[in-house]
């Protein structure tokens, strides 16, 4: 045993710097092609499961996400979407294509709004969905990254019955016609230096419906980058610029005045600058 020791230290020092460097190159640029995907990852989380635990108890909070889970599992299959874990009170997963998670997220939000209306349980299931795209190491039974990260943060972006994507998740939909998305406004996400542009899934007929009324009239804007301007923003751009307008007009006016007034060699000034005596 301590000849075969000796052996592999000899061994060790016979390799120089540089070989072991192309040897770390080499298993880096193995592992980064056997492990590391373009993935989208998608977030959902139970809103209000701290006051439902305080009102009905922790069971009561367990109950729900296992009909939760039970919807949301049909949908994840049906859409190639591969549960990675539950969370308590929340779910995480990911794609390997944007389109499909955003079909997944607006079945999933349809199915529950059904699921609410139909069955009026004690404790409607209201959730909030965040989805992001990216580089991510995806193993056996979890994923890694910055990808998981940001798309817990556009999670925590979403209101009630939301769902939240990533500009990287907008551009990637194969498909933009049939997943009515539009930019919402900025933000800065936890533990980020830069703002992201958040984007909005609007999955319910009836709010689509409303949006486009909105984007016709206006006041908000339809797969944009930047947000739209209200009426009442046109009206006060347009009343500032017409009040500005009319004192260049007064100033131009008693700017000519003035210059009659001197160039006549008159010892008065005009008649609008005249002080009674």
């Amino acid at each position: 045993m301590k000849d075969q020791n000796q052996a592999h230290e000899h061994d060790a020092e016979e390799l120089d710097a540089e070989s072991l460097m192309a040897e770390r190159d080499r298993l880096e640029a193995l592992f980064h092609k056997k492990f590391t995907k373009l993935i989208t990852v998608m977030f959902t989380d139970l809103k209000g499961s701290t006051a439902i635990t305080e009102a009905h108890g922790n069971l009561a909070v367990r109950e729900v996400m296992k009909r939760h889970n039970d919807m949301l599992a049909p949908i994840l299959e049906k859409h190639q979407g591969i549960l990675v874990k539950t969370m308590g009170d929340g779910t995480m997963s990911y794609f390997y294509k944007a389109q499909d998670a955003a079909r997944a997220a607006s079945e999933f939000q349809r199915t529950l709004k059904e699921y609410n209306a139909t069955q009026k349980p004690q404790i409607p299931i209201i959730i909030t969905a965040g989805i992001h795209t990216g580089e991510g190491i995806v193993e056996k039974d979890d994923i890694y990254g910055d990808v998981v990260n940001v798309a817990a943060r556009f999670d925590a972006q979403a209101q009630a019955n939301e769902i939240c994507v990533s500009e990287e998740t907008f551009n990637a939909l194969e498909d933009k016609a049939e997943i009515y998305c539009r930019y919402f406004r900025m933000a800065k996400l936890k533990g980020k230096k830069d703002e992201f542009k958040i984007f909005k899934i609007i999955w319910d007929p009836a709010d689509i419906e409303k949006d486009k009324a909105d984007v016709a009239a206006g006041l908000v804007t339809s797969q944009t980058s930047a947000p739209a301007k209200s009426g009442l923003f046109v009206w006060v751009s347009f009343l500032v610029f017409l009040a500005i307008a009319i004192a260049a007009v007064l100033a131009l006016i008693n700017g000519n005045e003035l210059f009659t007034s001197f160039s006549s060699g008159e010892e008065t000034r005009s008649t609008k600058h005249t002080i009674a005596k």
